[in-house]
C-alpha cells in the first residue's frame, strides 16, 4: 500500500517577496552612533581607519 501526502495551502495571510522600506534609522541608533563616535569607539556600518590602515596595501 502506498501513501502518498497532499500539501493544502496555508491557512492565512501569504507572505509575499515584497518588502515595505524602512523610514532610516531609528532615532536611538543615530544617537548611539553620535555618542560612541564622540567618545572615539567603533560603529557598525562606519569605516574604520586603523583597520583600512592595517589591512592596506603597504605604503
Amino acid at each position: 500500500m502506498a501513501t502518498t501526502m497532499r500539501l493544502r495551502p496555508a491557512i492565512g495571510p501569504q507572505r509575499t517577496s515584497e518588502t515595505v522600506p524602512l523610514a532610516g534609522p531609528e532615532p536611538i541608533y543615530q544617537e548611539l552612533v553620535r555618542e560612541w563616535q564622540s567618545a572615539g569607539r567603533l560603529v557598525p556600518g562606519h569605516d574604520d581607519e586603523e583597520w583600512d590602515t592595517l589591512t592596506g596595501p603597504p605604503s
